[in-house]
């Protein structure tokens, strides 16, 4: 997808986004669309506080960080110790997560359950619930979740299962779709999504917006 300037970003609302101020060399709001979001370049510091003002919600840093450094900082800030339960991404977001050096601080660890055995074994996923709903499905993604926490020692933990592709579809379950939930020891949320793009770009996509969604729940915006 290619957006144009500036006003039109809202087409790709509700996103991830991050901006670049007073880049020497860059026309006004020169952007580049990637797998994780947009990053914005801006020449004039009020074209960029004027951007601010109308995106900030989808605004994620104004300077060239990966969203895991961001989410890394908010975490340690508040002494939150966190654990993930992947899937379709196998690890890919615990990656992004230790990539930051000091992670050890706030990261206990995950679990790569990528078969429905797996689940059932490492995180109590319900063989009925498998079953019933499948294991691309917001109920097993519940379950990740609370079983990661259960398993550790985490204050939160992130769960992903999904369809990739390309392969695995059906027609009520299209390659894609996606299963991100958050748990902590007071609620579990649970955000459906449905990702267009290839099979790594779609895990890729997953990853950024679980740390999206932890991003926005540790500043009481989710």
């Amino acid at each position: 997808m290619i957006v144009g300037v500036c006003h039109k970003l809202e087409l790709l609302a509700p996103f991830v986004a991050r901006t670049v101020g007073l880049e020497e060399g860059y026309e006004s709001f020169k952007h580049r669309v990637w797998a994780g979001g947009v990053d914005v370049f801006f020449d004039r510091e009020e074209e960029l506080k004027t951007f601010l003002e109308r995106y900030g919600e989808y605004t994620y840093s104004t300077r060239m960080e990966e969203l895991e450094e961001v989410v890394g900082k908010l975490l340690k800030e508040r002494g939150i110790k966190l654990c993930t339960a992947e899937s379709c991404t196998a690890g890919l977001l615990s990656a992004r997560i230790v990539n930051v050096a000091g992670s050890s601080q706030y990261f206990v660890g995950g679990f790569v359950v990528y078969s429905n055995e797996l689940k059932t074994k490492l995180l109590g996923v319900e063989e009925r619930a498998i079953r019933e709903h499948g294991a691309v499905s917001e109920e097993v993604c519940r379950q990740m979740a609370i079983g990661a926490l259960e398993e550790t020692d985490a204050d939160i933990a992130l769960a992903i299962t999904g369809i990739s592709g390309p392969s695995g579809a059906t027609k009520e379950k299209p390659v894609g779709l996606t299963y991100i939930g958050l748990a902590t020891d007071k609620e579990v949320i649970v955000k459906r999504f449905y990702f267009k793009g290839g099979r790594n770009e779609n895990r890729l996509m997953a990853t950024q917006w679980a740390l999206e969604i932890l991003r926005r729940y540790l500043l009481g915006r989710l």
